[in-house]
C-alpha cells in the first residue's frame, strides 16, 4: 500500500541517494515551514521539542501518542517534504507500538524512530538512561516491521549506555529488518568511528549543541559511515535564544521599535503564511 501523501516513498528515495541526509528537528508547524523554506529535504518532529514547546515539559515521557499524532498530522498537512516522527518508546508494549505505527502512518508520517528505553524515558543525551531487555524491544520492533501498511521508514534506536551492548543491539535491529539504526548519545570520536565501522546498514547520528556527541559536519560524518545526520534541536534552541533576547530588550526599552531588526515585519510574515496556505489550498475558480 502506498503512503497517503507519497512522503514515505520520497524519504526512502533520499536514503537511496549516494549522499548524506540532513534531518533537522522541528517542534511545531511554523518551525517545520521554516525548515522547508530553508530548503532542507526532510524534517524531524522532535519529541524533545514537542514536550518543551507544546506542553512546557522536559523530555521525560509525558507526551502521549494522541498529542504526537495530532501534531504529526498538522505538520504533514502543511509541508511538502517528508516528516520523520519521534515515537519515543512506542508509548507502551508491542500492542501500543502497533497503534502508534498506524496512527503515524495515517497522519502522513514518512518515518518513525522507535527507541528501547524503559518508561518513563529520558532525552538521549542525558545520563542514567535505562533500556528494556533486548527480547522485549525486539518484539516491539518486529511487530512494527510486520504490521506496516505503508512504506514508512522505521529507525530503530538504542540508548544502551555501554557501547558494546549498544552495538550488539544495533546489529540485532539491522538483522531484524530495521531500515536505519541509531545509537544515541555517543560520547567520543572513537565511539563514533567504532559504530560506523561495526554496525551494518544505514546509520543515523544525533547531534545536539551542548550534548554528548562531538559535533562534526554532515559531509565528514557521511564519509565516516553515517547516512543520516539528525539535528534534533537547533530550531528550538535558536528560537528560544532569539525570543529571550528580543523580549528582554522590549521589556527594558518599552519600545516595540527597539526589536525591529530582530523581527520579521507584518507583511513579510503574512506573505510567508499565506503563500504556504495557498500552495495547499488554492482558491476555487468561481467562473
Amino acid at each position: 500500500m502506498k503512503s497517503l501523501n507519497g512522503m514515505a516513498e520520497r524519504f526512502r528515495g533520499l536514503l537511496a541517494l549516494p549522499r548524506v541526509v540532513q534531518l533537522p528537528g522541528c517542534y511545531d508547524v511554523m518551525s517545520a515551514i521554516l525548515l522547508e523554506q530553508a530548503e532542507f529535504d526532510c524534517v524531524f518532529l522532535s519529541g524533545y521539542g514537542v514536550a518543551a514547546s507544546y506542553l512546557g515539559n522536559p523530555d521525560i515521557g509525558l507526551t502521549t501518542l494522541c498529542e504526537t499524532s495530532t501534531l504529526t498530522r498538522h505538520v504533514a498537512n502543511r509541508v511538502r517534504i517528508p516528516v520523520v516522527v519521534d515515537a519515543d518508546n512506542g508509548y507502551g508494549n508491542e500492542d501500543n507500538v502497533l497503534r502508534t505505527l498506524h496512527e503515524l502512518e495515517f497522519a502522513g508520517a514518512a518515518g518513525m524512530i522507535l527507541e528501547d528505553q524503559v518508561f518513563p524515558k529520558r532525552c538521549g543525551h542525558t545520563d542514567a538512561k535505562k533500556v528494556i531487555p533486548l527480547p522485549d524491544y525486539m518484539r516491539k520492533l518486529e511487530s512494527a516491521l510486520a504490521a506496516r501498511q505503508t512504506p514508512l521508514v522505521i529507525i530503530a534506536r538504542t540508548d544502551a549506555m555501554d557501547l558494546g551492548e549498544a552495538i550488539t543491539r544495533a546489529k540485532a535491529f539491522h538483522a531484524a529488518g530495521a531500515d536505519v539504526t541509531l545509537i544515541d548519545g555517543l560520547r567520543s570520536l572513537d565511539d563514533m568511528k567504532r559504530v560506523a565501522d561495526e554496525v551494518p546498514g544505514p546509520k543515523q547520528i544525533n547531534l545536539i549543541f551542548g550534548g554528548k556527541t562531538p559535533i562534526l559536519s554532515a559531509p565528514v560524518l557521511y564519509e565516516m559511515g553515517f547516512k543520516v545526520v539528525l539535528y534534533s534541536t537547533p530550531a528550538l534552541y535558536v528560537a528560544a535564544r532569539a525570543m529571550a533576547d528580543a523580549l528582554a530588550t522590549l521589556h527594558r526599552t518599552q519600545d516595540l521599535s527597539s526589536i525591529s531588526e530582530a523581527s520579521i515585519p507584518f507583511k513579510g510574515f503574512q506573505s510567508l503564511i499565506e503563500s504556504v496556505y495557498m500552495k495547499r489550498c488554492p482558491p476555487v475558480d468561481s467562473k
